[in-house]
């Protein structure tokens, strides 16, 4: 690593003092004193550490941030001198809080060998003093730079309801996506162990996709866009997580917005629906059978995206009569940025749009729906079109059928042969033909 490299990293340092006297650390370093390097590289260490603690407990009155403090002082009350307890308090912030993990604990017991060395007169054959060389260094300062001192002091008994408490209050602001993304990995996911993330992953789950009460149901979207993090940020680690505790993951409601708002997350992240057992998916699959947005969401549920288009058009065009809004066909044509399902979804398009049950609910649509997405056709699903309006008067009949479908016929000119056969569609042709003088 480059000075630069560790210049860069020093400013990321999370307490003043610590970032003070790692000044000494890089000084010493630099001008190639290493065994000095080293026993304040460690002197540093630990007292980052004590800081750390002494947060926990100011912050968050931690039961054990301040137990593992009080053996400290009791150690230094009775021998001042004594530094017996610098790598006992290490060993207990690793067993007792989340502020290092295992890589961290060793690279820290490491240094403390090290620092050991380098103190203390034990002469070689040569009667020389230890002397570490400057890749050893380089590398104590790296380790210990990245595992401990940028980091801020996070701990799981607390760091959850705190979090859960803070999201509650910040609400308000955080009313898109991205917002959530900005602020709850600055101020949050970007110091936590992965740990710790998975935790506030699986409290998240239940609140969002189980319990049922009022200040659930008022954060549900917020949360469900944390969980949404998360799943970005880990990705295929998830579905370990959930296949290591499937019996907790599988405790979901079985209908309402919990349910819903499951499907929906599950449909973006399908990888995480085999894990879960057998009565979780059969809660699932009614979901997917019995609401709309389960219908809308539940591709994976049916085996691939061509049942879908197949189970979609069924549903839209049956007896149920749905309503879609632009949200919902944005889902849709998500699910895959294939142009055969930009064809599929132009196809679903139509059908909504020539389902219409009467003049008013054909305006909306055409307005609503097909306008906005007469992007997505092609020659295939521009024949389907015109195949169903053909097939619902209430489409055609109606006042503004001329003046619309004049623009479906010019965004089809676009693409379609120049000797396309219009007449094949007498009711779509003799409403949009422009007539010679």
């Amino acid at each position: 690593m480059k000075n630069f490299e560790i210049e860069s990293m020093k400013d990321r340092i999370h307490f003043g003092k610590t970032k003070e006297y790692f000044e000494e650390v890089l000084t010493s370093y630099q001008v190639g004193s290493y065994r000095s390097s080293v026993v304040m590289l460690w002197a540093v260490a630990i007292s980052d550490v004590i800081y750390k603690l002494q947060y926990l407990v100011d912050l968050y009155a931690d039961a054990a941030a301040k137990e593992i403090l009080d053996e400290v002082r009791a150690i230094q009350d009775e021998d001042s001198r004594s530094s017996s307890w610098e790598l006992g308090v290490v060993d207990k912030v690793f067993k007792n809080t989340n502020l290092i993990d295992s890589a961290e604990y060793e690279h820290i017991r490491y240094l403390q060998k090290q620092r050991h060395l380098c103190a203390h007169p034990v002469l070689r054959g040569n009667l020389e003093l230890y002397k570490p060389n400057k890749e050893t260094v380089r590398s104590l300062i790296r380790n210990i730079l990245e595992g401990l001192l940028i980091k801020p002091p996070f701990y799981t008994q607390k760091v959850i309801s705190e979090i859960l408490e803070d999201l509650d209050d910040s609400k308000d602001t955080l009313n898109t996506q991205v917002k959530v993304k900005r602020y709850i990995e600055s101020r949050y996911l970007n110091r936590m162990t992965d740990e710790v993330e998975f935790s506030l992953y699986r409290t998240l789950w239940k609140l969002t996709f189980k319990v049922i009460n009022d200040k659930c149901n008022e954060n549900r979207l917020l949360n469900l866009n944390v969980i949404r993090v998360i799943t970005n940020r880990h990705g295929a680690r998830l579905t370990e997580v959930i296949s290591a505790d499937r019996d907790y993951y599988s405790n979901i409601a079985a209908n309402g917005d919990p349910s819903n708002y499951l499907i929906h997350y599950l449909s973006m992240n399908p990888s995480l629906y085999e894990p879960l057992t057998e009565d979780a998916k059969l809660k699932i699959q009614h979901t997917a059978e019995n609401t709309d947005v389960g219908r809308i969401c539940g591709w994976f549920t049916r085996g691939d995206l061509s049942s879908h288009f197949d189970y979609l058009t069924n549903w839209i065009e049956g007896e149920l009569y749905p309503d879609i809004d632009d949200a919902q066909w944005e889902y849709v044509l998500e699910l895959s940025d294939s142009e055969e399902w930009e064809s599929k979804c132009a196809k679903l398009i139509s059908s909504y749009y020539c389902r219409s049950s009467g003049f008013g609910t054909a305006d909306a649509r055409f307005t609503d729906s097909l306008l906005p997405n007469l992007r997505l056709f092609d020659k295939e699903s521009a024949e389907y079109l015109l195949n169903k309006i053909e097939n619902n008067n209430q489409v055609y009949w109606r006042n503004r059928a001329g003046m619309d479908h004049k623009k479906v016929r010019a965004r089809f000119n676009e693409f379609l042969p120049a000797d396309f056969n219009y007449s094949a569609y007498p009711a779509f042709d003799k409403n949009t033909r422009i007539d010679e003088d």
